[in-house]
């Protein structure tokens, strides 16, 4: 969402919309946090008060001071997120020619591990509440496993719907589970308050002093209450930087410390709880199954927001020149951040899906689940540094003794979270590798077809130059649209498309776009038109990597505008867009590993003209795709 529309709204509705999108994964971290905190210890008040010490202190330290004050600052345009992070570097600073590639690269890993947590955080998630059910009857505990796969199926399955008539509840909904959450741990609070305690730091300190390596590995579970913290920042550009942090100071993080105190208390009065489910166990039997239900459709909304910010990370990605063109469906007329992305949506639920089958319990899949959330962590906190000594311009005393700390709690919670690498935690980790390979080979191939193919191709000047007086058919009240790389002067297409027909329409539109690193460009910037010829202009679209592109509708309103020197119809116009098809060649390797010019020509193999005219948003019926061959 634009400024200028945050701007539009007041306080309390964005704060109360936050909480369902905002904190729907950190808000729903009380299901298993707690219980994988604790796992092996003996329950004794030392133990009691200094796992929720650091629990308390991680929630004031990672996100009220970190993410909610610091990190929140570095914005893009209101944006947030480590693409719109890198983005913001690379036009904000006068860095060389390394530190770009160093954080280009830091980037397009953070972007992977996020599109991992995006199959991680429904999975844990909803499996955690349904398990609820086990405490009502041991017969409903063999069926945890079907029913968290049957809502998984049935959320993903409603992606290419759209959340739009059911977003505005997401809010309301959240504040009733952040009410009830934060009650029933105030009850326990009171029969127990000695808990209260924790809010002392020394017995975090005198925990891990006692402790030792078995409490410094702890750190893992203990971590898991601050795993929202990366999708809070990406969901920024929603709402804005007050609406987040009012709800969180006002409702979130209050609900979250008496539910974390509460559920402490319960364990020291009663010792076997801490092995078993000592969230559910905060509820009175009356109130249990719909406890359940409440918890499960938190989770839910939860998994929503991570979904639906997974789909931002990839349209930018997209946009930014990092991933192939992908078909990204607008669900909403009014609200741009709702999309839809078919093939994304396929691989975060084939994920989910998995992950539930392969480990089968919240309890195990707790050792998978937060290894990568901290990576991405740890390398947002290392592009914020820059950030601040380059962008907000602080010397680097101010920067070391400002962000010190947080950079050693991120090293602290790494060195736990490692051991999770060998229990599950390599299956994001892999799954964040591939998604930047890709990215990176996406990148630098197109990059290398940009040096050394479009920047010398003939020009369509020249190219009518050179046709002038030859025998072509004159096809008149036609116009033809040719969607050509920002970098192709040629018009792409165009000399195939003059080869094969014989023909030359009256009037030529060349049309290309540049994406750039800002969210978004206003209409007043949007167009450049250049008029290259006496029947042939160029049209460049200026976006933002947050715009959604729409080829049709651009041109529809540089026609009203009256910004081109001839007037058409632009849904009986012609498109024309170029399909590049990579040949390897085994002479000599002209990107940086061999294999990486297969897995260009494979990505373009399937980068096919559906995906173009679909990412357009380009006619089927009057859209002609030209091949083109191009060896590296």
């Amino acid at each position: 969402m634009a400024k200028d529309q945050l701007k539009e709204q007041s306080l309390l509705p964005l704060s109360i919309a936050a909480l369902g999108v905002v904190f729907g994964d950190i808000g729903t971290s009380p299901l298993y946090a707690l219980r994988a905190a604790l796992l092996g210890l003996p329950v004794n008040a030392v133990n009691i008060l200094g796992i929720l010490s650091l629990i308390v202190w991680s929630l004031i330290l990672v996100i009220s001071i970190k993410y909610l004050s610091l990190v929140l600052s570095t914005d893009n345009d209101g944006e947030g997120g480590v693409l719109a992070l890198l983005a913001l570097l690379k036009r904000s600073t006068k860095a060389n020619g390394n530190s770009i590639k160093l954080f280009f690269i830091i980037g397009i890993f953070g972007a992977g591990f996020m599109l991992g947590d995006g199959m991680l955080t429904p999975a844990i998630s909803v499996l955690s509440a349904v398990e609820g059910l086990s405490l009502v009857s041991t017969q409903f505990t063999h069926w945890a496993v079907p029913l968290a796969c049957t809502i998984l199926l049935l959320l993903f399955l409603f992606q290419s719907r759209g959340t739009e008539k059911i977003g505005f509840t997401f809010g309301p909904v959240m504040l009733v589970w952040f009410t009830v959450i934060g009650g029933l741990g105030l009850v326990e609070i009171l029969k127990q308050p000695f808990v209260l305690r924790a809010i002392n730091p020394y017995y975090a300190i005198h925990f891990m002093m006692v402790a030792g390596w078995k409490g410094y590995a702890l750190l893992g579970g203990v971590f898991l209450v601050v795993t929202g913290g990366e999708a809070l920042y990406a969901d920024l550009g929603h709402f804005g930087k007050w609406p987040i942090r009012f709800s969180w100071f006002s409702c979130a993080l209050p609900a979250l410390l008496l539910n974390y105190a509460g559920q402490a208390a319960y364990i020291y009065t009663h010792p076997a709880s801490a092995s078993e489910n000592p969230f559910y166990m905060l509820a009175p039997s009356w109130f249990l199954i719909p406890f359940v239900i409440l918890a499960t459709i938190a989770t839910v909304i939860a998994s929503q927001a991570v979904i639906t910010a997974t789909f931002s990370l990839a349209k930018q990605a997209v946009l930014l020149g990092l991933y192939p063109h992908l078909p990204i469906i607008q669900t909403s007329k009014t609200r741009h951040g709702q999309i839809y992305i078919p093939q994304m949506n396929i691989i975060l639920g084939l994920g989910s899906l998995l992950f539930v089958l392969m480990f089968k319990s919240s309890d195990a899949l707790t050792h998978a689940y937060g290894i990568a959330v901290n990576i991405v962590m740890l390398l947002v906190t290392l592009m914020i540094v820059y950030a601040a000594h380059n962008v907000w311009k602080w010397h680097w005393i101010k920067v070391i003794s400002v962000f010190s700390i947080f950079l050693l709690i991120d090293l602290a919670f790494f060195g736990a979270n490692a051991e999770k690498i060998v229990t599950g935690g390599w299956i994001p980790i892999l799954f964040a590798m591939l998604c930047a390979f890709v990215m990176y080979t996406w990148n630098q191939g197109m990059a290398y077809l940009r040096k050394t193919y479009y920047m010398k191709k003939e020009s369509v000047s020249a190219i009518l130059e050179r046709l002038h007086g030859k025998n072509l058919q004159q096809l008149t009240d036609t116009t033809a649209v040719f969607i050509t790389d920002a970098y192709d002067d040629s018009g792409g297409s165009f000399l195939q498309f003059l080869k094969l027909s014989h023909a030359i329409p009256e009037h030529i539109l060349m049309v290309s776009y540049s994406v750039s690193n800002i969210p978004y460009v206003t209409s007043a910037d949007r167009f450049e038109v250049k008029c290259l010829g006496q029947r042939v202009t160029h049209v460049i679209l200026h976006y933002g990597f947050m715009d959604f592109i729409a080829i049709p509708q651009a041109l529809g309103e540089c026609v009203q505008q009256k910004l081109l020197p001839f007037k058409f119809a632009v849904d009986k116009a012609t498109y024309f867009v170029e399909i590049p098809n990579i040949l390897p060649t085994p002479i000599e390797s002209t990107l940086r590993f061999p294999w990486q010019e297969k897995l260009f020509a494979f990505l373009m193999r399937n980068y096919s003209a559906n995906l173009d005219i679909a990412f357009y948003q380009l006619p089927y019926n009057r859209t002609i795709a030209i091949g083109t061959y191009y060896a590296i």
